[in-house]
């Protein structure tokens, strides 16, 4: 048996507490898919953007604005020894901002765009980089997904390793009908907003050395008619809100989705996979319900928690049944209310930096998941000194002082 490392850095449960909580979706399922991604590697001249040096910026915009010719002007201009504006004008040439003609200087056309973006611009030819497009619409994937220590694009063995994987959750590969539409690199070109898709300034002269397929590992939370899509780059605490829209607009993938599971059998595998679980915590007189959105429970007795029991942040929670879930439930409102000091302290209690309004939102979702009203930072603070939180209670001290 293959084993692949575990594609996602954070648990399922944790996206379906975020679409369910932070962006009011009811959710029905949890698919694990493998999105795919055309890998084009282009060769093109481009022009990049960057900061200026201190003394560079003040030479060109001596040569833009100042009436200064020569190296000797500019050191006058400027008091700075004429041995250091050599070094810095030869830079600048070689940078192709200044060029020169008798001893006399000027600014190029790159140059004076830089002095009048207050951008330093560097052409370089015939470079090569890779650039990554959605395959079901060639739509560009933005810089996030560039960033090889957090997001995972597989192919080869890694890819195979992952399919034959026993490992759950198990990531379905989508399938592609068509090759990669060339005509994306001039539209990409054509952006305004290319450094959102980790380009460029400017390119000239694209041109595409080759595409391989690769894939995306993803988590798709469907509901009713609706769809969010968490990728590696968010760590399951937001949705991609490109991939999310994609996805949405694509029959070809959401009928793939839909063929699955029977729906007939969804309630019928949820309801016993829970009753399995009751089972193996000796809560065998437990049944399973059904919530009034559709989705299903189990209603925990507060006995069920605690030192011998279940953890108590565990209230509210989801437990996964192959693409469908549950939620572990207690309708003892004291013991939700332990339940929301002790997960405030799990996300807040070691945070160094947090704002009094991030605290509030992450109290009031909270609140929300384990249908509580929300309580104010203060109280809760007592509620974390009497529970000996000390961590949390600190931290919501600190954030109470500094609101007044």
């Amino acid at each position: 048996m293959t084993t692949a490392p575990r594609l996602m850095p954070f648990p399922e449960e944790r996206v379906l507490e975020d679409a369910a909580f932070g962006h009011g979706l009811v959710p029905t399922r949890l698919h694990a898919l493998l999105l795919p991604v055309w890998e084009a590697e282009v060769r093109a001249d481009i022009t990049e953007g960057e900061d200026f040096a201190l003394i560079d910026r003040f030479l060109e915009r001596g040569l833009r604005h100042g009436a200064l010719h020569t190296i000797d002007e500019l050191a006058a201009f400027f008091v700075l020894d004429a041995a250091l504006v050599t070094q810095a004008v030869r830079f600048l040439i070689a940078i192709g901002h200044i060029e020169e003609h008798e001893g006399r200087l000027a600014l190029t056309p790159l140059g004076t765009r830089s002095v009048d973006d207050d951008i330093r611009y560097v052409l370089t030819r015939e470079d090569r980089r890779k650039l990554y497009f959605e395959a079901l619409s060639c739509t560009p994937l933005t810089r996030a997904h560039y960033d090889a220590e957090t997001v995972t694009l597989l192919s080869g063995e890694d890819l195979d390793g992952v399919l034959r994987s026993e490992r759950y959750p198990r990531f379905t590969p989508i399938s592609v009908t068509s090759g990669f539409d060339r005509a994306a690199l001039d539209r990409l070109n054509h952006r305004q907003d290319k450094a959102r898709f980790n380009l460029p300034v400017a390119l000239e002269g694209v041109r595409s050395l080759g595409e391989e397929l690769v894939f995306l590992p993803v988590y798709l939370v469907r509901g009713h008619g609706e769809l969010l899509v968490y990728g590696q780059a968010g760590a399951g605490s937001a949705p991609d809100p490109e991939l999310s829209e994609l996805c949405a607009r694509t029959p070809q993938l959401t009928s793939v989705l839909d063929n699955e599971e029977q729906p007939e059998s969804a309630d019928e595998r949820t309801v016993r996979s829970a009753g399995n679980w009751l089972r193996q915590q000796g809560l065998d007189a437990i049944s399973p319900e059904q919530d009034d959105d559709g989705t299903w429970f189990v209603p925990l007795p507060a006995t069920a928690f605690g030192e011998n029991g279940l953890p108590v942040s565990r209230v509210g929670s989801y437990r996964m049944a192959g693409t469908r879930f549950f939620r572990l439930w207690c309708p003892d409102a004291n013991l939700r209310k332990h339940a929301l000091l002790d997960r405030l302290d799990q996300r807040l209690g070691a945070r160094r930096h947090v704002t009094h309004e991030e605290a509030s939102e992450l109290v009031a979702r909270l609140a929300r998941q384990l249908r509580l009203e929300a309580p104010s930072l203060s109280r809760l603070g007592r509620g974390a000194e009497k529970k000996g939180l000390r961590g949390l209670a600190a931290q919501l001290a600190r954030l109470e002082k500094e609101q007044h």
